[in-house]
């Protein structure tokens, strides 16, 4: 990754992507752009848009639109549509993607890809080679502008629906990722219990019913999707090697569907110089788990790439949605920015002015004219204008306590969760709202209510500094996320878990000791009698001190060692929490999942006694409260962030001073006033971290 330095905060908006807004307009929105003190647009040139026939490039409109970019003095950010191909992609080279039972899925056209031609399959190397053509064609006509910043090389990589592509080049791709991976067929076969004759003879699977095999096919769809964006990084390079080349995914890894809309951060990161994602949040929230959401999902960007960018940020939905409070929207951008984005884009300047997304994600009116929203994201531009240097440079400090997301486990779980029937994969409808994902975000929530703006981390990574680890609905833990979860306990590391851990290994197969790998001398005890629960039912754990504690998806009786200590039970008396001292720290274990009952009712749920337990038994001062504070460190200043989550709510600056208060907040006798939603930045010398 690169490391910039900017003298500003990055803070702008995508403006074009034919053919809209039409060039009439382009003028005096690019000078209005500029005026309320943005600092760069983006541009989207689509594929099939500047070379609708082969070797025949076209470039009219967007010298048009770079030239009163560079007049405005607005930097552009040059991102290539390559889903959008040319008629001939399909009609010469092949490039149409199978998708279930043999279908082609034929290129089509939809609001966000309104000129057509999405889109076509890149595992075929013709395509790929036009492409990656096509992206070099780009950069060579732009490089030497005046406005060109930097490159976006994909518009939001994803492998979907979930049968796409089973075309002759994906599946002999595919093939030859499991060589890649496994050697010989005959190691393929012992890996997961299986009895192929050949390579050739495996074919990706129509059910899910087994796991496995779906579990191997979708983690080559995420390979196969980071080569697609190198693909287009291979062009850029070509004709500008040394300038910055970034990309941003739709849904990141943390909240998307792994299944049926894969992708894998860190390998697409892996391929660019600086990653980012759009930012799908609720804009209406209706809970604790919605308002927090700017805030773990940045948790979980900023470990995938420490400078991520948040490339798109919605401030409405479409198709005549009712408007989201200004408040929030306002709340929303400043918690992306408090966590440690290197900037932000909006998605996008104008509402658009067609099919499903008609009236739709502009901040301005489709006339150009003001909103609530657009008047609120203008002045914080001014306020990050004021800002400068400084604050660009400034950045999070790592916290004392850490969530464990792991991608494959994520995957597993929603494989093991899809319940259709065996040959009906395909009515299998995309969500996130499943275990895995309902506990990273529970868990988020939960200790940034106890005072805590909680770090994601994934196995193997420097826990360091921090004191509390969460390993929460974790069903596949291999050999070395054992020995890494084992050493920081051992070190003095604090861990919470939450049931069901540790019980599949890498075939996707369940184990017969649970937990797994030895484990069982970590938590001090193990798994016996284990219950699915009904959708909707909370059982409920009775702690030693008297206090209950709600449970779903799962009640699981622990068998405690003999120098384990029993802190919860079941209504019917059998254990259900456990604690265990382990060399220089202590594990605590809850058989049944608190994450998932406090993320069916955040607003009404206590917060969990195995929360409280496990930060006193960490060192961490636990506060419950929905006044929500994280912080920007630079070398001079310390950036202080106050959002309330709740009702109105009163705070002391102390020796900060306030830089930023939003609309209602008040001041009086030394103490500032913060309505519901609002949000205060203050500034002042940074104390020890």
């Amino acid at each position: 990754m690169k490391t910039e330095t900017f003298d500003f905060f990055p803070y702008g908006c995508q403006y074009h992507r034919a053919p809209t807004p039409p060039r009439e307009e382009w003028e005096s929105d690019l000078a209005e752009i500029a005026r309320a003190s943005y600092t760069h647009v983006q541009f989207r040139p689509q594929w099939r848009c500047h070379e609708r026939r082969r070797g025949e490039f076209v470039w009219d409109d967007l010298d048009r639109l770079f030239d009163l970019a560079a007049r405005n003095r607005l930097r552009v950010i040059l991102k290539a549509q390559l889903e959008n191909a040319p008629d001939w992609v399909f009609t010469e080279l092949g490039g149409t993607r199978i998708g279930f039972h043999n279908q082609p899925l034929d290129p089509i056209a939809h609001a966000a890809f309104y000129v057509g031609g999405w889109w076509p399959c890149f595992d075929n190397p013709r395509v790929a080679e036009a492409a990656t053509e096509f992206t070099r064609q780009l950069a060579e006509r732009y490089k030497g502008h005046p406005a060109l910043w930097f490159y976006n090389a994909w518009n939001e990589p994803r492998s979907r629906p979930l049968g796409q592509c089973r075309c002759e080049h994906s599946v002999a791709s595919y093939r030859d990722w499991l060589r890649g991976r496994y050697g010989t067929i005959e190691a393929l076969n012992a890996a997961f219990g299986k009895a192929w004759t050949a390579f050739d003879t495996v074919f990706p699977p129509h059910s899910h019913s087994d796991y496995a095999e779906l579990f191997l096919w979708r983690q080559w769809a995420a390979e196969a999707v980071a080569e697609q964006v190198a693909l287009s990084v291979r062009g850029f390079r070509a004709a500008d090697p040394e300038r910055t080349v970034m990309c941003h995914v739709g849904c990141s890894s943390l909240v998307q569907d792994p299944a049926c809309d894969t992708s894998n951060d860190f390998l697409n990161a892996a391929e660019v110089d600086r990653y980012g994602c759009s930012f799908p949040i609720e804009l209406h929230p209706a809970n604790l788990i919605d308002r927090n959401a700017p805030l773990y999902q940045s948790s979980w960007l900023r470990r995938v790439d420490p400078g991520y960018w948040c490339q798109e940020f919605y401030t409405n939905y479409a198709n005549w949605h009712k408007e989201p409070e200004p408040d929030f929207i306002e709340q929303a951008i400043w918690m992306a920015i408090a966590s440690g984005c290197r900037g932000l884009t909006f998605w996008q300047y104008k509402s658009e002015r067609f099919g499903e997304e008609s009236n739709g994600w502009g901040m301005r009116e489709i006339d150009g004219s003001p909103t609530r929203r657009s008047e609120r994201c203008d002045r914080i531009a001014g306020v990050l204008k004021e800002l400068g240097a400084d604050f660009a440079a400034s950045r999070p400090a790592r916290s004392k306590a850490a969530i464990w997301f792991d991608l494959r486990n994520d995957l597993l779980m929603r494989i093991e969760e899809m319940r259709s029937e065996l040959n009906h994969i395909e009515e299998i409808r995309a969500s996130t709202d499943y275990s895995c994902k309902q506990a990273a975000a529970a868990d988020h929530t939960i200790l940034r209510r106890l005072g805590v703006t909680a770090d994601f981390v994934v196995s193997g990574d420097d826990l360091s500094g921090c004191r509390l680890l969460v390993a929460d609905a974790v069903e596949l833990v291999d050999e070395a996320a054992a020995a890494w979860l084992t050493g920081f306990v051992r070190d003095g590391g604090t861990l919470l878990i939450g049931y069901p851990f540790a019980c599949r290994d890498e075939r996707t197969w369940v184990t017969p000791q649970r937990p797994a790998r030895g484990l069982e001398a970590l938590t001090g005890c193990r798994e016996t009698l284990r219950v699915a629960l009904p959708a909707g039912e909370i059982r409920n754990i009775r702690w030693e001190n008297g206090a209950m504690q709600a449970a779903a998806g799962w009640q699981v009786i622990l068998d405690p060692a003999e120098d384990a200590d029993v802190v919860g039970r079941w209504e019917d008396g059998s254990p259900a929490a456990v604690r265990h001292a382990f060399g220089n720290g202590q594990v605590v274990t809850c058989g049944g999942n608190f994450a998932m009952a406090f993320f069916r009712q955040p607003d009404r749920s206590a917060i969990p006694p195995a929360c409280t337990l496990a930060m006193e038994l960490a060192g961490l001062e636990a506060c419950d409260s929905l006044l929500w504070r994280c912080s920007r460190y630079s070398e001079s200043c310390e950036y202080r962030f106050l959002f309330n989550a709740g009702g109105f709510t009163e705070a002391e600056p102390g020796r900060f001073e306030p830089v930023y208060t939003s609309p209602g907040c008040t001041s009086a006798a030394g103490r500032l006033g913060i309505p519901p939603f609002g949000t205060v930045i203050l500034r002042g010398t940074p104390a020890s971290r």
